[in-house]
């Protein structure tokens, strides 16, 4: 039977299932490969079957679970060659970000304020080894990023992304995450924001995140 915390509250019904049933894939609650079983899912939000419905088509529609004929739905295992795919998308998006969100910072230097809010999360994070709120100060810092940018072709993109980018970073960082180290690179990476240099902007955020290590095939 799976497990949650805290009882599940009812705000945007498909939208918020869809990320709470992440969330339990990235604590653990769900594993890869899980099948899920939308009779189990309401017992235990408490919801109809429709709006968990619509949450696995959502999920399913991002690439988070997978639906097969006859068989029901499974949560997605991410390989080496979905990782990568992650990644290249990740960056395309948030190289075009940030060549506008230069603009922006030149115009407001203050816009950036938030980010340094999130680090600070980082932070707080680090220091009770909160893995999960870690991730989820990153992906926030970089969610931020394309809110930041004003573009909106990439923010949709985004969104259709980050929950996938969510349950990567978890398993990615499965066996070891180096805290010091994800609080020193934001850090580098909101400074030369700061700079207003689109050139060595767009070879930091590649080293940033094609740098990370991607998981290989069994």
């Amino acid at each position: 039977m799976l497990q949650t915390e805290t009882p599940f509250k009812h705000r945007n019904l498909p939208e918020q299932l869809a990320d709470h049933i992440v969330l339990l894939l990235a604590k653990g609650e769900l594993q890869p490969g899980q099948r899920l079983f939308e009779a189990e899912i309401c017992k235990m939000l408490g919801v109809s079957r429709i709006p968990v419905r619509e949450a696995l088509r959502l999920l399913q529609a991002q690439g988070v679970v997978k639906t097969e004929p006859n068989r029901g739905s499974f949560m997605n295992s991410y390989g080496s060659e979905e990782a990568k795919e992650f990644l290249r998308i990740r960056l395309c998006v948030e190289q075009i970000a940030l060549k506008r969100l230069v603009v922006t910072v030149k115009a407001d230097p203050s816009c950036l304020d938030p980010l340094s809010d999130i680090i600070q999360k980082m932070r707080q994070a680090h220091a009770i080894s909160d893995k999960l709120a870690s991730c989820q100060a990153d992906l926030a810092f970089h969610a931020t990023l394309i809110e930041l940018s004003g573009s909106p072709v990439l923010l949709p993109i985004w969104n259709a992304i980050s929950r996938g980018i969510l349950v990567y970073f978890m398993q990615e960082r499965q066996a070891y995450y180096d805290y010091d180290r994800s609080i020193v690179d934001h850090e580098v990476l909101l400074e030369a924001i700061r700079s207003c240099d689109p050139a060595g902007l767009d070879a930091l955020i590649e080293t940033h995140i094609m740098a990370t290590p991607v998981p290989q095939a069994a």
